[in-house]
């Protein structure tokens, strides 16, 4: 088996990712962890390569490990241990590997080959396991979908995710840089509540929790925001005994200064919270627990952890990872329009996906 990238050593993704100690996999990982046109696709994947079968790995290769919040595990050291451990099992089994090498074209007459520079490589099966267009500064490339094209499959719409939000230029949000806290974020009319901690950035919003609704948030829809998700700042300021503060000090007790002023109408800011009426009342409890926001886009492919979208899953078999339109062409990863939360799924699902095809190739 031959082992074709253009990187210059294997495994860069999983060098660089969970801030260099690599997210490899979940505590808890099912179907509704997973995003795309049939995210039912990865259900048989998933089943056969489970959390168990990587900390297996983790503790045959003796890579110490670290459980964070979410069930999020992590290597305790540097991801150099498990690249190496995967690079010298494979070699041991027979695997050979081509590095630093470009993959100019493939086709198929009655095996594939595959062109780089002057060599040529021929095989009676091919696996695609290129990643998306996440992260290009580390080699992504838009190389497996031009492959899949070739052979005649669909390629769903693909969106930087797993990113932060790209704010409009009069947003009140703007300009608050280096303020992190835990929040509860929702798009508006769909439902589905993340509670994790919020960054702002010089562009606008960033951090896990704004990563996580990266993944199913639209051009046009409204965020909402609960800055205080374990207070209830009406019940505040019904407490008599906040009744001659002014609003802008009873939320600064609980939110940054800076924060407060963006959020607050000045007419509200200076006045003593007895004095507010109940319309009034109801005005700053939605500034604190349902702000609204509506992105100008999400940030680009070299901000993003993943692509969502890719390789039509109608067109690929998920018990082998087949192409059902050119036999032999198999698929794996990022690749596919399987794509996963924050929190170690992408990384799985490359994994159990990758494990599948090569069970069947």
């Amino acid at each position: 088996m031959l082992v074709i990238d253009h990187a210059k050593r294997a495994g860069p993704k999983i060098l660089v990712s969970g801030g260099g100690k690599c997210n490899i996999t979940n505590r808890q990982i099912s179907v509704s962890d997973y995003f795309g046109a049939d995210k039912s696709f990865c259900k048989y994947a998933l089943k056969r390569y489970t959390t168990n079968a990587i900390l297996s790995i983790l503790n045959e290769a003796d890579i110490q490990i670290e459980e964070r919040d979410h069930g999020r595990i992590f290597c305790k050291e540097n991801a150099s241990g498990i690249v190496s451990y995967l690079v010298c099992t494979a070699e041991n089994l027979g695997v050979r590997f081509v590095l630093n090498t470009e993959i100019e074209d493939v086709s198929y007459t009655e095996s594939f080959c595959v062109k780089c520079g002057d060599r040529l490589y021929e095989s009676s099966a091919l696996l695609v396991a290129t990643g998306g267009l996440a992260w290009p500064q580390i080699g992504a490339t838009n190389l497996g979908y031009v492959i899949a094209k070739k052979f005649g499959h669909k390629i769903t719409p693909l969106k930087p995710v797993l990113t932060g939000f790209v704010l409009p230029s009069d947003s009140s949000l703007l300009n608050l840089q280096g303020i992190s806290l835990d929040v509860q974020l929702r798009i508006k009319e769909k439902g589905s509540v993340v509670e994790e901690p919020l960054l702002f950035t010089h562009k606008g919003l960033s951090g896990p929790s704004v990563f996580q609704v990266s993944c199913f948030w639209e051009k046009g829809d409204t965020v909402l925001i609960n800055f205080l998700p374990s207070e209830d700042i009406m019940s505040l300021m019904h407490d008599p005994a906040n009744g001659k503060l002014f609003v802008r000090n009873l939320l600064t007790q609980l939110l940054p200064e800076r924060l407060v002023k963006a959020i607050l109408p000045d007419d509200l800011s200076g006045r003593k919270v007895a004095e507010l009426g109940k319309k009034d009342r109801k005005a700053i409890a939605e500034c604190v627990h349902s702000f609204p926001v509506v992105p100008d886009s999400v940030e680009g492919f070299s901000k993003a952890e993943a692509t969502l979208g890719g390789v039509f899953t109608d067109e690929i078999n998920p018990k082998s990872m087949e192409s059902l339109l050119q036999k032999g062409l198999f698929f794996s990863g990022e690749v596919i329009d399987i794509t996963g939360r924050l929190g170690g799924y992408n990384i799985h699902w490359a994994f159990a996906s990758g494990t599948v095809a090569g069970q069947n190739l």
